[in-house]
């Protein structure tokens, strides 16, 4: 009777100490998200001189320290059709995203955790461009240390890469360099020797120590406050676009969109142009943040078109653009709350 009741205590206390290990496990494992954009625990080892590094974790980030940081890390584009300047890394949307999840993970993270961030860009089109990378603190300092730095994925390759990463658990810390960017130091920051991919940044510097400086990033805001550095090219934009409208006509399908007759003749001229930025998009005769003004734009003319329909009609065309892909959930969103407040 003894013997079983002690083998009764002893099932019992095995199984508490498997739900406190699956427990603890479920904390290890906590994953952080807004959207496509996640920020997760990740038990790395990342080495020093062949020693494994223990990192001051949890740790307490102020907001200000890592948007700055974010904000002013910039990369280089390598290869024959490089851009001649340096670009960020980070868009301001995403920054606004990152901060609060980044914080929260350094929080709770453990002396043997690094924060595993898997960003991706505003969808346009069909394609994003991502971010992974892991973040860790020592001495003072954050590490940031990347395996892709605004690759272009498209939908298919954004789930199946998602899924990769989850379960292969990429290390960048075992990269050095990427045959298609290099990690350009700011201010306050310095690359791992023998390094391209690593960052780092130290959080006592004078430059992230600063207010964050109000910034004019986003193609709406450049447009409000009439400061985007594409004006001069608006002209030649409308020139081109009213150019590949006949192109675009005489095609029942385009750039991988199905156009339906009905919707060539009877829907408001936005889808047409759409399709041509995406066109020269994919050509490489406009940029991204090209599109991304004259989207804004078209948008905007294509309220006032518009401004005869009832509201129903209105917001079925808009619902048919975000679906094709043509424009983001956020463009959206923005659009049918103008409609809903004139209401």
């Amino acid at each position: 009777m003894g013997f079983q009741k002690l083998r009764h205590i002893t099932v019992l206390t095995g199984i508490g100490i498997i739900l406190f290990i699956c427990f603890l496990q479920d904390i290890h494992a906590e994953i952080y998200q807004s959207g496509k954009i996640t920020v997760q625990h990740e038990e790395m080892p990342v080495r020093k001189n062949r020693r494994p590094i223990r990192f001051e974790h949890p740790y307490t980030l102020s907001g200000d320290v890592l948007t700055n940081v974010l904000s002013y890390t910039y990369y280089e584009e390598k290869g024959f059709l490089k851009s001649k300047e340096s670009q960020r890394v980070f868009e301001d949307d995403e920054i606004r995203i990152l901060v609060p999840l980044i914080i929260q993970a350094f929080s709770v993270a453990e002396p043997n955790q690094v924060i595993l961030v898997s960003s991706y860009s505003e969808r346009m089109i069909l394609s994003d461009k991502q971010n992974y990378f892991i973040l860790f603190i020592t001495d003072n300092q954050l590490h940031m240390v990347f395996s892709r730095v605004r690759a272009l994925q498209t939908f298919n390759d954004n789930m199946s890469a998602k899924r990769i990463y989850t379960q292969t658990r990429e290390n960048p810390s075992r990269m050095k360099q990427s045959s298609f960017w290099k990690l350009i130091p700011a201010a306050g920051k310095q690359l791992k020797l023998q390094h391209e991919n690593w960052l780092i940044a130290d959080l006592y510097h004078e430059t992230y120590q600063q207010p964050v400086a109000r910034r004019i990033g986003t193609v709406d805001e450049k447009i409000k406050m009439e400061t985007s550095d594409l004006d001069a090219r608006l002209k030649k934009l409308e020139e081109m676009v009213g150019s590949g409208m006949d192109r675009v006509s005489d095609k029942p399908e385009t750039a991988g969109f199905p156009v339906s007759a009905g919707r060539i003749h009877g829907e408001s001229e936005i889808r047409e142009k759409l399709i041509v930025l995406h066109e020269m998009v994919n050509e490489g005769l406009l940029s991204q943040e090209d599109y991304d003004y004259k989207k804004a734009e078209l948008l905007k003319e294509a309220m006032t078109d518009m401004a005869g329909m009832g509201i129903r009609d209105q917001l079925r065309q808009l619902k048919d653009l975000k679906l094709d892909g043509f424009i983001t959930e956020d463009d959206y969103n923005r659009k049918k709350k103008e409609l809903l407040d004139q209401f």
